[in-house]
């Protein structure tokens, strides 16, 4: 654990942790920094792409007393909830909206994860741009799948519901990224 701080400008010397993140060859604390503010350019691309898609294309719209319905106390009425959740108009919009955020925000993500946080190679080009659309689409159906169940049965915000989308899909991308799709 001490090796990895090693190497590293003082805590204060800004002018070093700038150099630091934009060097040829980073540490790997720079290196983190890198998918952090490649992952807050995707995220923007994500949260604006979602708004105008939810603006212009498919509105989610308020919650009324209907559109709220309860998740179910027993296994045996999962199925039936999952239908009705599937004709809720809400529900569907913000899965079509984050479709678009989604697509768009993964342009952005690979790009700069390509060009600038990870070393290509592991794999061939074709394979790593499968590998990490593959990846982004299991995130992506798992934080979806976490925030329709915020918007459908609990009522919640649009936006705050996305906050939980964004948060499940950091974490599996990076781990995915770091150490299955790219050198490293």
């Amino acid at each position: 654990m001490r090796d990895l701080f090693q190497g590293l400008p003082g805590l204060f010397d800004l002018r070093g942790w700038f150099q630091g993140v934009f060097s040829q060859d980073p540490h790997p604390v720079f290196q983190f920094i890198r998918y952090g503010l490649a992952g807050v350019a995707a995220m923007a691309a994500n949260v604006l792409f979602f708004a105008l898609s939810e603006w212009f294309l498919f509105p989610v719209g308020e919650a009324g007393e209907a559109d709220v319905l309860s998740f179910p106390s027993r296994w045996s009425e999962l199925g039936p909830w999952l239908s009705e959740m599937g004709s809720n108009e809400r529900v569907l919009n913000y899965v079509k909206c984050n479709v678009v955020a989604f697509l768009m925000a993964n342009v952005v993500a690979y790009i700069l994860n390509f060009r600038w946080v990870f070393e290509s190679g592991r794999h061939s080009r074709h394979v790593e741009i499968l590998l990490f659309f593959a990846v982004s689409f299991v995130a992506f159906v798992i934080g979806t799948a976490l925030a329709g169940l915020m918007v459908g049965s609990f009522g919640m915000n649009e936006y705050l519901a996305k906050i939980g989308d964004i948060v499940s899909a950091i974490l599996i991308n990076y781990i995915c990224r770091k150490f299955l799709i790219f050198k490293g």
